[in-house]
């Protein structure tokens, strides 16, 4: 190497890095708008697949190491939680995913979705709809449970990793706690009108 082949790298870096950037960003979009959708029953798999469809096109990007870890994993992150949370409501959830990241925004992505379960479940406990809620419950306690494992890693593999399922944790007895509540509440009516 001499100073031009590192000068004309780092300009290559510079352009692949804007690119990158709007790339990484419109996947963030895109995944808070699935998320957002599902959340309001309407239509979000448009966001998703657009969501995915970038991935791939970032996918491009790996020839640059020097910035493609560090600008992707939390537009990845965000991906995994809106694909995450999307299966699950649809009843189709799997540890196995589709999705073309790195394995820790694989994991923090997991973690953060416990929190959006959280919200989808508080819906159908205002519903009425307890057998669902259970339902998601049980799935928020196994994500949590299967990313426990992951915490003797060094944060450095898997960033953020342990404070984020100190707030699943804390999800998921709120949530069952509120369950608990709505389901008093609910024999109390069932009580009242008899």
């Amino acid at each position: 190497m001499n100073l031009d082949d590192a000068r004309k790298r780092l300009e290559e870096l510079e352009i692949a890095r804007e690119q990158l950037l709007k790339l990484t960003r419109e996947i963030r979009i895109n995944s808070t708008k699935a998320i957002a959708a599902l959340h309001s029953n309407e239509k979000f798999e448009e966001y998703l697949e657009k969501a995915i469809e970038l991935l791939r096109e970032v996918g491009e990007y790996k020839k640059y190491p020097e910035i493609y870890f560090s600008l992707t994993h939390e537009a990845f992150q965000e991906l995994v939680e809106a694909y995450t949370f999307c299966k699950v409501v649809k009843n189709e959830f799997s540890y196995e995913i589709e999705l073309e990241v790195e394995p820790s925004a694989y994991l923090t992505g997991l973690a953060d979705v416990v929190g959006e379960l959280r919200r989808y479940t508080l819906n159908k406990l205002l519903e009425g709809n307890f057998s669902e809620a259970e339902r998601l419950i049980d799935v928020m306690k196994d994500i949590y449970t299967q990313l426990l494992s992951f915490t003797a890693l060094p944060d450095k593999l898997v960033p953020n990793l342990r404070p984020k399922l100190d707030v699943a944790r804390s999800s998921i007895e709120r949530t069952m706690s509120d369950y608990i509540a709505a389901k008093v509440a609910r024999l109390h009516e069932d009580l009242g009108r008899d």
